[in-house]
């Protein structure tokens, strides 16, 4: 036994729980007394209960640790405590927990509900027992622990009564649930004594427990904040406290328990959950008109941007409320609320496949959703046919929606709704409407749903290159789209071919000078008058950067301005369309960027800028014209030292344009006033370190962070060694070792990258590689110097790690010609290297 002790602590040390427990099986086999047996099966019992608990979300470690539990026990039944059985109760909870949502999400599910049934009638009893029991246990324990004098042993008392804790909570957190499941399976009132358990142990779990002596509400005393609900387990707990308030009729303090959730350090995930958590709970309780309540002012709130949280709440409502038509009209509002939801979140597939699943017919309505919903539902069915008769029916619905008010109000489904518009078109062979449909798509789409947004972009260039062999105008178009392309989604497949095709259309197109003249000559009387204007301001814009005269320029520079006036006097913004206005901005920029390059009279800088941003307020902050803006706002800023304007439009374009060229002159400026400001104090705090690492890792994207790029580029240099400082001071070391190496890749002789890239690898325990570049830096160095001194430090603490006896001929080589061990602050800390590498462990 003093042999499986020595051997079973050295494992322990290693945290080899798996190994401890192949120990244990062994030395069962060898004769031993009865007392050592139990010791050991008792042991093993709580290692098996504790990997139970470390890999209970872990379905395959989960399964094999409870086959060995169940052989383990056939060879030693005493060893079955209630810590692991409430372990091993865990396993049967899920099963159970499944089962019930099932029949929950189908009450016809007869077979799931008796499952249910029959598992938490068996363990939630159990699992009560077994909490009680073993609290009873830590708190005994703990009292002998208190009587125990310092040391291992009580050490390690402490640590076992510390995992018996977890099992606790498990019990306590399981019984919970089990017993409010079992409220529901069973068809129990709600005042039965299992509510009153779930609440109760769910409070115990918390620390929320109602004090009559308090004076104050246990939810005035509660702090979200010190809940640890960042915690999962903690989190929903809170969540099985709510619900089990819903139960005993409840409703405020139901409510105060999401507010908590909501405002503690809980992960987004789950706060994103809630939502359908709460209209669950009161769909369990049997509230079906506060559920519908609920559920349609959160629907009312959603303005794109979905998440799993939102879809599973709007699955849920339709899943719930449309099977209850006939029966329920509360509850089959609740259901249509669903369907507008999962509208809204763009999931039309998945509402259309619940409107077939109870055969629900939506009625002419003059609301947006339902519209979109009808006509979503009439464009799959032309897919299904490719009959140009249903595509026009599909057409017909979809402009009607988009003519209802809320559309207006709801750009992102608007959008989306524009976008199945574009392809009823397509279909239709209606080139036009089809491009300017899938175009004005793109603005609502972007921030929710990029990809969407790319595919919308790329069907407008395919609309309009369709066009563009008979109407030349419409090949300008289709390299604007394409070029817009490029600059909102640089990182698409689509922008990747996006020169390509520019390329061809402008080689289709034949002489620029022609198709100015052409764009010139339509009059305002014509329907694609303001879109050939616009053309024709950025083809002048072209031609100017291709000019090989600065006078041929200026000529251009001047034409261009006298389009941009005349636009500017025909444009009325009161009763202008959003295309229109926003068309104008970008045609009065490039006349500001003309004359910040001094091809027009340079009060036209400033002149422009402000004219563009009197525009520009009247359109939505999605349209691209605001890129446009804050930019040469922000370079006019800039070039009239406005330093509180310079930093609002550098804001604006890092937290809107991110991945266009414009985002690379903002990073700049904000890069070099986060430098400003950590040069300032000795001590930058977390929050600016963190920015400054964010913002030079961002920079690198356009930089370039290849170890060529640097070699090319002195501003990649710089900002790659910039991120690894700020990286280094946040001790974030796998970020700064990334950096480093690059640098050190590119220049594998300076000296500053070797010392910081030696230091971090040593920081994280890659002594091997360390050393390589300590050895590096020790031939290079003045010998004696403060960084020679600092190199053969490292250098010996690398060996120490993993070569001792080549650390300790290193050491004598270097006391021999330094006796005085080196210089400060280095000479201390070779000595005490030296003690490791001298003393009996080496380490």
């Amino acid at each position: 036994m003093e042999e499986y002790h020595r051997v079973d602590q050295y494992l322990s040390k290693l945290k080899l729980t798996d190994q401890r427990l192949i120990l244990i099986t062994r030395y069962l086999q060898r004769p031993m007394t009865p007392e050592q047996s139990n010791k050991l099966i008792e042991t093993a019992s709580r290692l098996y209960a504790t990997q139970l608990m470390v890999y209970a979300d872990d379905a395959a470690r989960s399964k094999y640790y409870r086959e060995q539990v169940e052989a383990f026990l056939g060879t030693h039944p005493q060893a079955d405590t209630k810590e692991l059985q409430v372990m091993m109760l865990q396993a049967d909870y899920n099963r159970a927990e499944s089962a019930a949502s099932r029949w929950l999400n189908d009450p016809t599910d007869e077979t799931s509900k008796q499952t249910a049934q029959e598992i938490f009638a068996r363990i939630a009893p159990k699992l009560v027992e077994y909490h009680r029991a073993l609290e009873k246990q830590v708190e005994s324990e703990y009292k002998q622990i208190d009587r125990m004098m310092p040391g291992a042993r009580r050490d390690e008392l402490e640590q076992e009564n510390k995992q018996l804790e977890g099992v606790v909570g498990r019990a306590a957190f399981f019984g919970a649930w089990s017993n409010y499941y079992l409220v529901l399976v069973e068809g129990l009132p709600t005042t039965a004594p299992q509510t009153k358990i779930a609440i109760d142990l769910f409070r115990q779990l918390l620390d929320l427990k109602e004090d009559p002596q308090a004076t104050t509400a246990w939810h005035e005393r509660a702090d979200a904040n010190r809940m640890g609900l960042q915690q999962e387990w903690r989190a929903r707990a809170l969540i099985g406290l709510a619900m089990a308030e819903i139960l005993s009729d409840d409703l405020p303090d139901a409510r105060r328990c999401f507010t908590l959730l909501k405002s503690g350090q809980t992960s987004p995930e789950i706060v994103d959950q809630s939502d359908y958590w709460y209209v669950r709970g009161l769909l369990n309780a049997n509230k079906p008109d506060q559920a519908a309540n609920i559920a349609k002012s959160i629907v009312q709130g959603y303005q794109g941007g979905t998440s799993p949280g939102k879809t599973s709440l709007c699955v849920l409502l339709a899943d719930a409320g449309l099977r209850e038509k006939e029966t329920s009209p509360a509850l089959y509002e609740m259901g249509v609320q669903g369907l507008v939801g999962l509208a809204k979140l763009g999931h039309h597939s998945a509402a259309i496949q619940l409107m077939e699943k109870y055969h629900i017919e939506l009625e002419e309505t003059p609301n947006f959703y339902m519209l979109w919903l009808i006509g979503q539902q009439k464009f799959a069915e032309a897919e299904k046919s490719m009959s140009d008769a249903e595509y026009r029916l599909a057409q017909a619905e979809l402009t009607k929606a988009l003519a209802a008010p809320e559309a207006k109000e709801d750009l992102a489904s608007a959008s989306e709704c524009r976008y199945t518009l574009g392809w009823c078109s397509y279909r239709l062979g209606e080139y036009v409407e089809a491009g300017q449909n899938f175009q004005s798509a793109v603005v609502g789409l972007r921030g929710p749903n990029p990809n969407k947004a790319a595919e919308a972009a790329w069907m407008s260039f395919v609309a309009y290159q369709s066009l563009s062999k008979d109407q030349p105008q419409y090949g300008l178009r289709a390299i604007e789209v394409l070029e817009d392309l490029k600059r909102d989604f640089p990182e698409h497949p689509y922008a990747q071919k996006a020169d390509y095709f520019i390329a061809k259309l402008q080689q289709s197109r034949g002489s620029m000078t022609s198709s100015i003249r052409q764009l010139q000559s339509i009059d305002a009387s014509d329907t694609n008058f303001w879109s050939a204007k616009f053309d024709l301001c950025n083809l002048l814009r072209q031609k100017i950067d291709q000019a090989a005269s600065e006078a041929e320029q200026k000529e251009l520079a001047r034409q261009l301005q006298d389009v941009v006036t005349d636009l500017q006097s025909r444009l009325q913004p009161a009763s202008a369309t959003p295309d229109q206005i926003s068309g104008v901005v970008r045609c009065i920029l490039n006349v500001a960027d003309l004359g910040r390059k001094n091809l027009l009279d340079t009060s036209q800088f400033a002149t422009s800028v402000a004219e563009a941003k009197e525009l520009v307020e009247k359109l939505p902050k999605e349209d691209r014209a605001w890129v446009d803006y804050h930019y040469q706002a922000l370079l006019l800023a800039r070039q009239q030292k406005q330093e509180g304007d310079v930093t609002i439009h550098a804001q604006w374009l890092l937290d809107n344009a991110e991945g266009t060229p414009y985002e690379q002159t903002a990073l700049i400026i904000r890069a070099l006033e986060i430098d400003r400001l950590a040069a300032a104090t000795k001590s930058p705090g977390k929050n600016l370190l963190s920015e400054g690492l964010a913002i030079y890792t961002r920079l690198l994207k356009h930089l370039g962070s290849t170890s060529g790029a640097i070699q090319q580029s002195k501003n990649a240099k710089v900002a790659c060694s910039k991120a690894a400082d700020f990286a280094e001071k946040l001790g974030k070391w796998p970020e700064a070792a990334t950096y480093l190496r690059v640098l050190v890749e590119a220049f594998p002789t300076e000296q500053e990258y070797l010392q910081r890239l030696g230091r971090v690898e040593f920081q994280l325990d890659n002594y091997s590689a360390a050393v390589g570049y300590w050895r590096t830096l020790l031939v290079g160095l003045n010998k004696g110097s403060e960084d020679w001194f600092e190199a053969k430090y490292y250098q010996l603490a690398c060996l120490q790690k993993i070569d001792r006896p080549q650390a300790k001929t290193v050491l004598q080589q270097f006391q021999l010609l330094h006796p005085d061990w080196g210089l400060p602050p280095w000479r201390d800390k070779i000595k005490a290297i030296a003690e490791q590498i001298n003393g009996p462990g080496g380490s």
